[in-house]
């Protein structure tokens, strides 16, 4: 496997999937056909129709995306169905392919696999009871041999005990949502977090009350069994506020303003003051538009002869006196 290529940016395909085209969802992926002397996907098969059903088959270059949500393909729905029906050359794959260990004999089946974006290189594939009850994630080097309906490997059984069980997505989302609940701390950080498994890899999205606290999130997470990767997007108030008003500081309608941005999980409240309607209005659509923030609270109160903000601003907003010291505040002056 490519190691400067993540799990998460590789194209998967898993058999049964729903295909999208430009225009809307049409047919199912039935089969993938790989060039087998570089291991690399060169057709995907798509099945159309349920009771008079035909299979079509696509050059890889026609996939957009793939991945356990489904293939999506820069074709129209018309340019699917008028396909060519003609079986490509090559090895050709679909979930009753088998999957033989031919040290022991143990045999199982193909459910999922993936390639390289740009290349289609194989990457790994997912292999059906190879272990009695279990997936197995097999990487593309301990593949002795692929052929039509058939991939060899060959291994013994304490090196295929040794690999990591590839788990559903289901009961990794489970995992990960029970050990951040068990974590008395993160429970003010949920309503920020968008927290989502997508074939073995663990999308953290949202906000979170700070750095720390999304660095927290993370490392607890990657103690799961089974997971492939964790991509870690979360967004910390304090990072938020610093970039804010940082970007506030940068336009010239309001540089030199006393402006105060004071975010809570992604909810950010304005305060201070402006010397206009205009400015008001300006600062109010940068923080809508900027990364990260989930609503806006403008506070801000318009005084043409405003130079100074209080250190750190009340409940109330406006440049009323302070009743409780905010957590993250920064100032764009």
């Amino acid at each position: 496997m490519n190691e400067m290529t993540s799990i998460s940016e590789m194209q998967k395909f898993r058999f049964g999937g729903k295909v999208l085209c430009s225009d809307g969802e049409e047919g199912i992926l039935s089969h993938v056909s790989f060039a087998a002397s570089a291991r690399s996907l060169s057709y995907i098969g798509v099945r159309l129709g349920l009771f008079f059903a035909k299979t079509v088959y696509l050059p890889f270059a026609t996939v957009v995306s793939a991945s356990g949500e489904g293939i999506t393909l820069k074709v129209t729905r018309a340019e699917l169905a008028s396909a060519s029906e003609e079986v490509p050359s090559g090895v050709l794959l679909n979930r009753r392919s088998v999957i033989r260990n031919t040290t022991t004999g143990a045999q199982g089946s193909l459910g999922l696999l993936a390639v390289q974006p740009e290349s289609g290189a194989l990457a790994y594939l997912v292999a059906h009871d190879l272990r009695p009850g279990q997936d197995t994630l097999l990487r593309q080097e301990v593949l002795t041999k692929l052929e039509t309906g058939l991939v060899t490997i060959s291994i013994s059984e304490a090196q295929l005990h040794a690999f990591p069980p590839y788990r559903s997505d289901r009961e990794l989302q489970r995992d990960v949502e029970k050990i951040l609940f068990d974590l008395a701390p993160l429970h003010v950080d949920f309503y920020g977090m968008n927290v989502r498994v997508l074939d073995g890899v663990l999308y953290l999205d949202g906000n979170v009350s700070s750095s720390l606290r999304g660095e927290m999130v993370a490392d607890q997470s990657v103690g799961v069994i089974g997971l492939l990767e964790v991509k870690n997007h979360l967004v910390g108030d304090d990072q938020l506020a610093s970039d804010l008003a940082l970007a506030l500081g940068r336009d010239s309608r309001m540089h030199d303003l006393p402006i105060g941005v004071y975010p809570r999980l992604g909810i950010v409240r304005l305060s201070g003051a402006v010397h206009n309607a205009q400015q008001k209005a300006a600062t109010e659509e940068i923080a809508r538009t900027f990364p990260c923030v989930r609503s806006v609270v403008n506070d801000l109160i318009v005084n043409p002869k405003a130079e100074v903000l209080n250190v750190m601003a009340s409940a109330a907003g406006g440049e009323a006196e302070d009743i409780i010291p905010g957590k993250y505040i920064r100032h764009t002056k």
